[in-house]
């Protein structure tokens, strides 16, 4: 029989490779040993959960959906440590992370998220689960979304960035939530309509205020070069018009180039 020694120092800072054969070596002070640092990034282990392809468990995967649907954490946790996978998927294509956020289920989408889930899959109506959430005005799982590494700037079917859901209800502390993890405003949706001319146009007012008090320009221009004083004026929103004039607006519109 070979007996392997595996010998090692405990240096702080410093990984000390393994050196292994079929020969018993005599014990040395940990001062004589060389040592050699390893590699701190592994792929294997540093790169999301999410990344990695794995098979799913249909039978498990739709117990799974079903506990999320119905907010119930427990059953979640359960299912996850019997080997349901939290990025898996039923026979419709539904995610256990969009099943939790539709449910409200904070607990089940904090798991989710730790066991791997990835934040920015897609529901059936086209939104990531950052987007619903945002619709729904629930600021808890914004900011767990985002812990989670929720991209700010993913779009929807509807090419609106989860901001841009915020300010379509006008939830004005999400959107607050939403500008501190440094969005790009400038991004339209399929009316071509970013989040500052969106808010003027309907009137969401706490989310305008919102908007132009965390410095977003008065006279951005939306993509038909349309800023939100004229979208304020067009759908005839006085208070939002007396909002932008405060905060320095002066342009409905700038010239489009035509190269």
């Amino acid at each position: 029989m070979i007996a392997l020694v595996s010998l090692f120092a405990l240096v702080p800072g410093v990984a000390v490779a393994f050196e292994e054969s079929g020969a018993v070596y005599p014990r040395v002070a940990a001062s004589d040993m060389r040592q050699r640092s390893l590699p701190e990034q592994i792929s294997a282990v540093s790169n999301p959960l999410w990344s990695d392809t794995l098979s799913v468990v249909p039978a498990l995967a739709a117990e799974l959906i079903a506990a999320c649907r119905t907010g119930d954490a427990e059953q979640v946790k359960r299912l996850l440590n019997d080997g349901a996978l939290a990025n898996g998927s039923d026979a419709n294509g539904e995610r256990p992370l969009v099943a939790a956020v539709a449910a409200g289920s904070a607990e089940s989408v904090r798991l989710l998220l730790q066991r791997g889930a990835s934040p920015d899959v897609k529901g059936a109506i086209g939104l990531t689960p950052l987007g619903m959430a945002a619709a729904e005005g629930r600021n808890d799982l914004v900011g767990i979304l985002l812990r989670g590494g929720a991209r700010p700037d993913m779009p929807g079917d509807n090419r609106g960035t989860p901001l841009h859901e915020a300010v379509r209800y006008d939830h004005a502390p999400v959107v607050e939530s939403l500008l501190k993890s440094d969005p790009v405003i400038a991004r339209y949706d399929r009316e071509g309509m970013h989040p500052l001319a969106l808010a003027a146009a309907r009137g969401s007012h706490g989310s305008l205020e919102a908007l132009l008090a965390a410095g977003v320009d008065p006279d951005l221009p939306d993509s038909k070069g349309l800023t939100a004083l004229y979208w304020a004026r067009r759908f005839e929103r006085p208070l939002a018009e007396e909002m932008l004039l405060r905060h320095g607006a002066v342009r409905e519109a700038w010239p489009l180039h035509v190269d």
